[in-house]
């Protein structure tokens, strides 16, 4: 049995585990990535995902004022996670970005954490998948001069757990991160897929955290932190609302359904936007502090009773015991 980690130590900083990374991007959001970055360091969240793709292009003009700010958190001791910028490249079909540009973002900007630049071909061979992550891994971070490199593995569910231990025993990464829509089919099966995972690197007899990309709703980060994830990003907080009551995610124009939650709600001179995004900030901090305390005092299966349905709650258990 290994001892499930509690906090992550980057550079001097420590993070409490799990947590959440908000994500910034250019795709599938109301403001411009530079804004959101302005909030998040304006308000201090202890940590944040930025994408090089959007870093990269954008205005000379921006892309100092990107540097600036990425400065500015760096000294205030808020955790920066670099992202590949695939996502980006990927909705927008752009077929010129490539490792040499994410690499010139790298060199350059400030950040803690990094993902490699990772690529998503189809290989069933578990010895090829591994090969091609630890060289990514390997150039990445000849290029990084303050960050630690992340892994992002790709495959099918029955065939990540296998390779996840193999990257572990090579690569001994500070965090391995694997894409959640990629461990199944449905909440059930990608949770027992990811108690797979965690079983198989447990092997190790070491704890190395797991990040599971594009998560980045309330219950299905409770249910996977009670498998084993222990970190996620996601843009949920500034795509839509949440319900601080249930864990809910609602339309982002609909935060009024709740009432007043927080004191953002009630600031008549706050425009609407930061009123909800601020709003969804304060959960996503005292959300993950609730997952934290209820690990670390055992009850994390009574949370998850009391903000989801308990039929749903005792089929999960069920097929998540007989795991192996």
């Amino acid at each position: 049995m290994v001892n499930r980690q509690t906090w992550l130590s980057v550079f001097g900083r420590s993070l409490n585990l799990p947590c959440f990374f908000p994500s910034i991007s250019s795709i599938k959001t109301n403001l411009a990535p530079i804004e959101y970055l302005r909030l998040l360091v304006d308000v201090n969240y202890p940590q944040f995902l930025v994408s090089a793709y959007d870093i990269f292009n954008t205005s000379v003009e921006q892309r100092r004022q990107f540097n600036t700010i990425l400065q500015n958190a760096a000294e205030r001791e808020q955790l920066i996670l670099l992202d590949s910028g695939n996502y980006e490249s990927y909705w927008r079909d752009d077929k010129s970005w490539n490792k040499t540009s994410f690499h010139s973002v790298l060199q350059r900007e400030q950040c803690h954490l990094a993902f490699c630049f990772d690529r998503q071909d189809e290989y069933c061979n578990i010895e090829r998948i591994v090969d091609q992550v630890e060289t990514s891994v390997v150039s990445t971070q000849s290029e990084a001069l303050l960050a630690s490199v992340v892994p992002i593995v790709h495959g099918e569910p029955d065939i990540l757990p296998e390779a996840s231990l193999l990257l572990t025993q090579r690569l001994h990464p500070i965090l391995l991160a694997i894409p959640e829509r990629e461990l199944g089919n449905g909440i059930i099966s990608r949770a027992a897929t990811l108690l797979r995972i965690r079983k198989t690197m447990d092997q190790t007899g070491k704890y190395y955290p797991l990040h599971l990309l594009g998560t980045g709703n309330p219950l299905s980060i409770l249910i996977y932190s009670m498998c084993g994830a222990d970190t996620f990003d996601g843009l949920e907080w500034c795509q839509t609302a949440v319900d601080y009551s249930t864990g809910l995610l609602y339309h982002f124009h609909q935060r009024e359904f709740f009432g007043k939650q927080t004191q953002f709600d009630s600031t008549p001179k706050l425009p609407y936007e930061l009123a909800t995004l601020a709003h969804n900030l304060l959960f996503y901090r005292q959300w993950m502090d609730k997952i934290q305390d209820s690990i670390s005092n055992g009850t994390i299966t009574d949370m998850a009773m009391r903000f989801m349905d308990k039929s749903f709650c005792s089929t999960l258990l069920d097929y998540l015991s007989r795991v192996t």
